[in-house]
């Protein structure tokens, strides 16, 4: 399978990076709508990376978390949330084919039919600009579960995050409930107690459980999503490209024994 990390892992000087993550053997990239972050502009490190061969896995949106839960309601906060995500979206155009996107911002979310509303002007802008919005799993269980229940569409679809369905919504199943709308995947470990974004095996993730779950999905990329600062980048890079390698070959492992 194809093997991706997101570029926002480390503050480092961006082409830098990008001249690494080609260096080792990545097969794409992914990074987010944080040009603050970086040394050049998303669109720039599409470009770029474009030019060195790599394909863009994603791009994420940029959130401002304690607004989030108002896109669910019929206020002025919830109003601005969605012109941003309208406005990030068109921002994407002909960059990738998977937005990701947060829709809630803590365990007090509600879903509701002006949430709704919003995700189908989402997708509608979406269609236009030939992209996936891809909703990704956080602190709710049921958001998915009613999103899908109450909209279909072609360009709905998930970022599966396994770091926060560890330490937020261990009982929830989206591979095997949603798998075939799963697009691009977050890949990192924790504790269980928090969103650390480390490296895959070396936090409390059952990675051999997902890699069970995967054999369904060999087109899917295998994309990191951690956060090292003040660290070696390369030396990092290089230990999540072995971890990644590690479990795709747990992925070949079950593949082989369904035979």
């Amino acid at each position: 399978m194809k093997k991706s990390v997101n570029l926002y892992f480390n503050t480092a000087d961006t082409k830098e990076k990008l001249l690494e993550i080609k260096n080792l053997g990545y097969d794409e990239f992914f990074t987010g709508i944080y040009d603050a972050k970086e040394t050049i502009k998303f669109n720039e490190q599409i470009q770029l990376a474009k030019s060195l061969g790599l394909d863009c896995t994603m791009i994420h949106c940029s959130y401002y978390e304690p607004d989030l839960n108002n896109f669910w309601f019929d206020c002025e906060a919830g109003d601005k949330v969605e012109y941003n995500y309208i406005n990030q979206i068109k921002l994407c155009n002909g960059l990738s084919k998977n937005f990701v996107v947060h829709l809630n911002g803590g365990f007090n979310s509600k879903q509701t039919i002006v949430g709704l509303r919003r995700i189908k002007n989402l997708l509608k802008v979406c269609e236009e600009n030939n992209i996936n919005l891809c909703i990704e799993n956080l602190y709710s269980a049921d958001e998915i579960d009613y999103i899908f229940t109450n909209i279909n569409h072609p360009n709905l679809k998930i970022c599966f995050d396994i770091g926060h369905k560890n330490f937020l919504t261990p009982a929830l199943d989206i591979m095997n409930k949603y798998g075939e709308f799963v697009t691009v995947l977050h890949l990192h470990d924790n504790d269980g107690k928090a969103d650390l974004h480390k490296i895959p095996y070396t936090g409390s993730v059952n990675w051999n459980e997902f890699a069970k779950s995967l054999v369904r999905f060999p087109n899917l990329v295998l994309s990191s999503e951690i956060k090292y600062n003040n660290v070696d980048f390369k030396k990092i890079l290089q230990e999540n490209l072995n971890a990644l390698k590690k479990l795709d070959k747990t992925i070949q492992s079950f593949n082989d024994k369904s035979k």
